[in-house]
C-alpha cells in the first residue's frame, strides 16, 4: 500500500491546528489552514508536486500578513476594551523592592505583576500604575 502525498499535508494541517489550540497565537491557525489547502490541492492534482507547497506558502504568508488588519478592525468594534489599558491609573502595593534599572513585584488587586520605576520603592509602599506593557508595569510612588 502506497502512502499518498496529500496525507502528509493533511497531517501537518491537523497538527498545526491542534498546536494553535494550545498556543492561541493565530499564526499557527493560518499555517494549519494553508496546509489543509495544500492537502486538498495534493488530493485533487496528485501529479503536480509543485502546486501544494506553492499554494501553502502563498496562502500562509497572505493569511499571516492579513492577521494584523483583521485584528485591528476587531478592536474598533464598539464595546471592545484593550486589556493592555485596564491597569493604568490603578493603585498597587510593592511586594518586592524596585530600583531603577531592576524590576520588582507589585500587587494590583489580586494580580501580581513585574514593575519598574524611576526611583527606589520598598515593600509595602503604595504606588500608581502609569503605564502597562504586556508584562511590565511602570509605577510611581503615591506621595
Amino acid at each position: 500500500m502506497e502512502l499518498e502525498f496529500w496525507w502528509f499535508w493533511l497531517l501537518a494541517g491537523i497538527l498545526l491546528l491542534v498546536a494553535e489550540m494550545v498556543t492561541g497565537t493565530f499564526y499557527l491557525l493560518w499555517l494549519g489552514v494553508s496546509a489543509l489547502v495544500a492537502a486538498v490541492l495534493a488530493y485533487l492534482f496528485p501529479e503536480l508536486y509543485w502546486l501544494p507547497p506553492a499554494a501553502a506558502s502563498l496562502s500562509g504568508v497572505a493569511l499571516i500578513f492579513l492577521t494584523k488588519p483583521l485584528t485591528a478592525r476587531l478592536r474598533q468594534v464598539r464595546g471592545y476594551t484593550d486589556p493592555v489599558h485596564l491597569l493604568t491609573n490603578q493603585y498597587a502595593e510593592v511586594l518586592e523592592p524596585i530600583t531603577p534599572g531592576k524590576l520588582g513585584i507589585v500587587r494590583v488587586g489580586t494580580e501580581v505583576w513585574s514593575a519598574c520605576a524611576q526611583e527606589e520603592l520598598l515593600p509595602g509602599q503604595r504606588v500608581l500604575v502609569v503605564q502597562q506593557s504586556s508584562t511590565v508595569l511602570q509605577v510611581v510612588p503615591i506621595k
